[in-house]
């Protein structure tokens, strides 16, 4: 992966292009010259929030400052990565940030606009900054296992692990809810199986309310549907002067006219129909008066079970009786959970020792490498803590295994160190000094960049307050990290410097009242003058000069 940063009104900085080359790139000036705005803007890069206040502190008056990074890519090494966040590949990948003079900001990868955690996902996995203000995270359990772990050759084994604790913690949680679950459910299930139980008795069936509710209305007025049907019977059929009886014979004399007259016939069918209507309605009264005759004992059934009805609505807070069937139901399935939830558990305590016995497994071969990666790990520290001048400091991966599992297996890491002959060993955290961390970060960073899959390396001044023979050792470091890595070093060290495959020098000058940074690739001769003034000042001697050439061509 090669990288190419463009700035546009950021900061003090108007308009500038990075392109650093593959191997180990410099970067050097003075104190204030920007050199730790061109940082900032890559950690913006990198997808972390910016503070709009910083981005003009001169009052540059510009409509809105843009940072973008050109990534070439490896399709093979970095395809998945997009496609787990489904954005589109490229090989030459954009990463843009554009922030206006409000505050508002837009990101985007490839042109498509992305959130600050899409951007880190891709980018973490691209850049690595490390600075000497980052030190302290060499007593960080990430990083420390993290470093143990690469070099080992554990990655895969690791994420295999990881998901198997995560799914363990996940299926520990389940069973712990539905435990709590189960103690609940059952100082309810006596009463639950009470309730379905009185609804299983009282057997209730689809619409019955409302069919019960008609017959009641026909049973209580039996006496009356019976009067009534009797004189319908009566009027249309059963008495001398039946209605029926008169159109049968109006019907017989219309007969001898039908074929004299159309208006004869048609009065013939329609009193033929009449008659059959009113024998039909006949019929239908006397089913009427069957239907409702007295019945005291299903009047006191019927009754009794539209009270029964009345009685689980008013239990059961209800007023619609398909509200009631459907508390039926619910109390059904949930006494059917509560029966099921035995299996449940029994389920997941089987799937949580089957997990319990694979992640012990997994965590005995990862803690036996990681055994023989720290024994390793500690020789090749205490080699180059000797390349930077301490010869006498020891250091110890104390990896102990306990009991019970975490993210990392079974193992229990504490770094131990001392600088000095005869002072006992102690954590990292307690007895290091800030120097002494500075170069431990080295060595660290070192040993990660060796087996990291990173491709830019970037180090900020992470050699300060070291000079000579360990200058010397560091830019030594840097320079073989460069046949594996593309790596960008910020430095005050002239004798770092001169590793540099390429050289940049960061200056600024004063335009309209106000200080303009900008980035200048250094040929030869402006290399030797640079490094000059790095040993010697702002007004190198010929002697400073002689010296700077004799750096460059040393390394």
């Amino acid at each position: 992966m090669l990288l190419k940063l463009s700035i546009s009104n950021f900061a003090i900085i108007k308009s500038m292009v990075f392109e650093p080359s593959k191997g180990l790139n410099i970067i050097t000036g003075e104190t204030g010259a920007g050199k730790s705005i061109v940082l900032d803007a890559l950690s913006l890069i990198l997808g972390n929030r910016a503070d709009i206040k910083t981005k003009n502190e001169q009052d540059v008056k510009a409509d809105k400052c843009v940072i973008e990074g050109v990534f070439k890519l490896d399709k093979s090494k970095y395809q998945h990565l997009f496609d787990g966040l489904e954005l589109d590949f490229e090989e030459e990948t954009i990463i843009r940030r554009e922030f206006n003079d409000s505050g508002k900001s837009r990101s985007f990868i490839n042109d498509t606009p992305v959130n600050l955690q899409q951007i880190k996902a891709i980018a973490k996995n691209l850049i690595s900054i490390h600075s000497q203000h980052e030190n302290t995270q060499l007593t960080d359990r990430d990083f420390q296992f993290g470093l143990m772990d690469a070099y080992a050759g554990l990655n895969e084994e690791v994420i295999s692990y990881k998901k198997k604790f995560n799914k363990f913690k996940l299926r520990s949680a389940h069973l712990k809810t539905c435990i709590e679950q189960q103690q609940t459910w059952l100082k309810e299930k006596d009463y639950l199986n009470y309730l379905i139980t009185e609804f299983e008795q009282a057997g209730l069936k689809e619409n019955e309310e409302v069919l019960l509710e008609d017959e009641l209305k026909l049973l209580s007025n039996a006496e009356s549907i019976e009067v009534v049907a009797d004189a319908i019977t009566q009027m249309i059929l059963d008495n001398d002067n039946a209605i029926a009886d008169a159109l049968g014979q109006l019907k017989s004399q219309l007969r001898g006219i039908v074929n004299v007259s159309t208006i004869a016939k048609d009065l013939y069918e329609r009193i033929d129909s009449a008659i059959i209507e009113l024998k039909d309605i006949a019929s239908e009264a006397d089913h009427l008066k069957q239907s409702a005759l007295p019945d005291g004992a299903r009047l006191e059934e019927v009754n009794a079970r539209l009270q029964l009805i009345q009685n689980l609505k008013r239990k059961h807070g209800i007023t619609e009786y398909t509200d009631l069937l459907n508390e039926q139901n619910i109390i059904s399935d949930k006494l059917f959970t509560i029966g099921n939830i035995d299996q449940e558990i029994e389920g997941l305590e089987l799937e949580l020792s089957n997990l319990t016995k694979d992640m012990n497994l997994s965590s005995a071969v990862i803690h036996q490498a990681r055994l023989t990666a720290c024994l390793k790990i500690e020789t090749e520290i205490k080699h180059i803590l000797g390349e930077l001048e301490m010869p006498k400091a020891n250091i110890h991966f104390d990896l102990s295994e306990k009991d019970q599992f975490d993210e990392f297996g079974k193992s229990e890491l504490t770094i131990l160190f001392t600088a000095n002959v005869g002072m006992q060993l102690q954590a990292l955290n307690k007895v290091a000094s800030g120097g002494e961390l500075s170069r431990l970060a080295l060595c660290f960073r070192s040993i990660e960049a060796g087996y990291s899959d990173l491709s830019t390396l970037i180090f900020d001044e992470i050699d300060t307050g070291v000079s000579g023979k360990v200058a010397d050792t560091i830019g030594s470091l840097f320079d073989k990290l460069s046949h594996k890595h593309q790596i960008i070093a910020i430095t005050h060290l002239p004798q770092v410097a001169s590793y540099g495959d390429t050289h940049f020098m960061i200056g600024k000058y004063e335009e309209n009242n106000r200080t303009v940074s900008y980035l200048q690739l250094l040929n030869k001769s402006d290399r030797v003058n640079e490094l000059a003034k790095m040993l010697s000042g702002n007004a190198p001697t010929e002697i400073a000069k002689r010296n700077a050439l004799e750096l460059l061509k040393s390394n």
